[in-house]
C-alpha cells in the first residue's frame, strides 16, 4: 500500500488550456499520509529553483476542485496560510486528493485513521 500520491499538470491539459509554456514547469502535487502533509511545487521561470508550499493535513480547511475539458484546478485552503493551487492535474487524480483530504479525520491519532487508496 502506497503511502504517497503524486500528481503532475499534464501536457496535454496544459496545451489545450493555453499554457503551453508551462510544459516546461508544471505544478506537481504530493500528499504524504504517513507525515500527514501536503506540497505543492513548482520550478521558476529561472528553472534553478523551485516555489513549494507545504501544508499539514490538520489546518486544511477547503478543497475545491475545478474541472476543465482537458484536467482539473485543485485550490486548498490552508488556515493561516492562505490558498495553495496546483493547476491541470488529472481529474481522477484531483478528486482522489480531494477525496483524501476532507473525507478523513486528522486529527485523530493514527491507529483510528482509515485510508482508502483505489
Amino acid at each position: 500500500m502506497s503511502k504517497i500520491i503524486e500528481a503532475k499538470s499534464s501536457s496535454t491539459a496544459l496545451i489545450f488550456n493555453g499554457k503551453p509554456f508551462s510544459i516546461l514547469r508544471p505544478w506537481r502535487i504530493t500528499i504524504d499520509v504517513e507525515k500527514k502533509q501536503l506540497t505543492v511545487k513548482r520550478r521558476n521561470w529561472h528553472f534553478f529553483s523551485f516555489d513549494e508550499n507545504i501544508s499539514n493535513f490538520r489546518s486544511i480547511r477547503n478543497v475545491k476542485v475545478d474541472t476543465h475539458i482537458f484536467g482539473a484546478d485543485i485550490e486548498i485552503k490552508v488556515h493561516g496560510a492562505g490558498t495553495t493551487v496546483a493547476y491541470y492535474i488529472s481529474k481522477k487524480k484531483a478528486k482522489q486528493i480531494r477525496s483524501l483530504l476532507m473525507d478523513n479525520d486528522w486529527t485523530k491519532n493514527d491507529t483510528e485513521v482509515a485510508v482508502d487508496f483505489d
